[in-house]
């Protein structure tokens, strides 16, 4: 039997657990959970919107969230900016109404690409659309799109009682609907409360009685 010298044996006692810890580090890696997949990894980085409508003179009350004054901001953190009727001006942000999560940046990504709104080529409206107004009677919806290192503009002219731009028109219900505003009816169509009699005040005995003073 040989006796190895100790440095030797240290090395080969090193050697023979070696196996055992690489097998000990597979298997607790093998049984860590694994990093769930970025639901919106294909949604770019910079994407944001600046989305208006505006009624021109004469549309009215509409019920209709795309036939009513509205201005909806998204920031590529997923903050959301919301005006409804009041409108701010365009170099002013509407108020923050929420952060979106990456499911629902996703979602809204999905629905521009679907409508047509994510290619260079659909756009066609290179200017600063914020100086466009609408015409007497039509709707003027508006879009600008930041994704991918581009800018693309959009504007889509519409009346309220005809058919035309769908996809406009439901990219304006889908950013609304995330930003809880929603269509409101319209005021002769409003059910009014009923407000019932039910005599005189019970408590009305109770009440202090006025003070008279003696002339």
């Amino acid at each position: 039997m040989s006796i190895l010298p100790p440095s030797r044996a240290a090395a080969a006692a090193i050697l023979a657990i070696l196996p055992l810890v690489s097998a000990g580090c597979q298997t607790a890696s093998s049984r860590a959970p694994q990093a769930a997949a970025d639901p919106a990894g294909h949604v770019p980085e910079d994407l944001s919107i600046d989305l208006a409508v505006r009624i021109g003179f004469g549309v009215g009350e509409r019920a209709r969230i795309e036939e009513r004054n509205v201005r909806l901001v998204l920031l590529a953190d997923g903050t959301l900016c919301a005006a409804t009727e009041r409108v701010p001006r365009d170099d002013t942000r509407p108020p923050r109404v929420r952060r979106l999560a990456r499911e629902q940046m996703t979602e809204l990504w999905s629905t521009l690409v679907a409508s047509g709104f994510a290619e260079v080529s659909s756009a066609e409206a290179r200017g600063n659309v914020a100086l466009l107004e609408p015409a007497a009677g039509e709707v003027l919806a508006t879009l600008e799109l930041h994704a991918n290192g581009e800018r693309l503009t959009y504007a889509r002219r519409y009346r309220p009682e005809d058919e035309r731009e769908q996809a406009m028109r439901g990219v304006v219900r889908a950013v609304a609907s995330l930003a809880w505003a929603s269509d409101e009816a319209l005021v002769e169509s409003a059910e009014l409360p009923t407000r019932y009699d039910l005599g005189a005040d019970p408590y009305a005995r109770f009440a202090p009685r006025p003070v008279e003073i003696a002339k």
